[in-house]
């Protein structure tokens, strides 16, 4: 019977140093907005109400944006990898969602285009024999 490892168990890797940077860029490229739930990003000191495109049920919740390695590796920023994600949703996912994983489901719709980076970067380093975008 194989044992399913916790998130903490898989989580590897160090934040680059220029971590912050590439996370704001993450934030920014996805509008500052949750890719699964849609709620903009939020602070202790300025909630946001939900708005139209909002998909969670109201909850009250402070929804602050975050940004989600979905390989679990904290040293592998591609862009594939970060998923920009609000607080309760990342903890939703994290140790839920294994990319590396085949399910016998159809994936959701929010992890759809990072599934299908990765595919053509892996189709990519296949076919050039290296890495790239390393």
């Amino acid at each position: 019977m194989r044992r399913t490892r916790s998130a903490k168990q898989r989580s590897r890797g160090e934040y680059p140093r220029d971590w912050k940077e590439i996370a704001t860029a993450v934030k920014e490229k996805a509008g500052w907005r949750c890719v699964r739930c849609f709620h903009p990003h939020e602070t202790p000191s300025q909630r946001v109400e939900c708005d139209r495109r909002c998909t969670h049920s109201p909850d009250g919740k402070q929804r602050m944006l975050t940004v989600h390695h979905l390989d679990m590796d904290k040293g592998n920023c591609r862009a594939w990898n970060l998923a920009p994600l609000c607080q309760i949703c990342h903890l939703q996912i994290q140790g839920k969602v294994d990319i590396e994983q085949d399910y016998m489901f159809e994936h959701s719709e929010w992890l759809k285009p990072f599934l299908e980076m990765r595919k053509n970067e892996t189709r990519r380093e296949g076919q050039a024999g290296w890495w790239v975008g390393g």
